[in-house]
């Protein structure tokens, strides 16, 4: 006679990606990736990619990424206890992210205890003004450009400006460079650090060309 144990898969994260604001919109078809895991955890996902192949990266739906549902639910199974840390982004839509960490820890009988809890996405960008370092009036037209990138803006009359900023483009640490410019004046680039979890805020001063 043939005995078969059937063990059923236990959710170890789950929870809801919300659209950042008051009205706080589930949002279905975002992708929920774990970026940050145990060494366990990696050195499974590892195994998995070398069984995979080349499959492994196309792949929406892997141990470490998931798609939402039409309710914004996303879950994960089977996971070691540990420290994770889970990123949300729309596929298309490269602007807007968030990130959410985990702590998965054992009961007495060392069973993973679920942690629930919500993603909100924010919209990755920076905003503020463009000024005459000698006046501090806002500048009209200056162009700010990301670094080695197409992606640009122009402040209005008032200076004012703001700029979406596509995830691939980030540098280590989440930083990106901006070259500012504008007719009459020095052009200046400058290191900026983005804050994933709001739109970031930076003011720029140009200084007036020599005659």
């Amino acid at each position: 006679m043939l005995n078969m144990i059937i063990s059923n898969p236990q959710i170890s994260i789950a929870g809801r990606v919300l659209e950042e604001g008051e009205t706080e919109k589930p949002i279905s078809g975002a992708m929920v990736e774990i970026i940050a895991m145990p060494d366990r955890f990696q050195e499974i996902l590892s195994l998995k990619a070398l069984q995979y192949g080349s499959q492994w990266e196309k792949m929406s739906d892997r141990p470490d990424r998931k798609i939402t549902a039409s309710d914004g639910y996303f879950y994960f199974v089977d996971l070691p206890q540990g420290i994770y840390t889970l990123a949300a982004s729309i596929p298309g839509s490269r602007t807007q992210y968030g990130t959410k960490d985990f702590s998965l820890t054992e009961d007495s009988s060392k069973r993973i205890i679920t942690a629930i809890d919500d993603i909100d996405l924010f919209p990755v960008g920076i905003q503020g003004q463009v000024i005459d370092s000698d006046s501090n009036e806002g500048i009209g037209l200056a162009k700010i450009q990301v670094d080695k990138s197409t992606e640009f803006t122009l402040s209005n009359f008032q200076g004012n400006y703001r700029l979406g900023v596509e995830i691939s483009t980030l540098q280590k640490n989440n930083k990106v460079t901006l070259n500012v410019s504008a007719t009459g004046y020095d052009e200046v680039s400058e290191e900026v650090n983005i804050d994933l979890t709001k739109v970031t805020e930076k003011d720029f001063s140009l200084e007036r060309q020599a005659n």
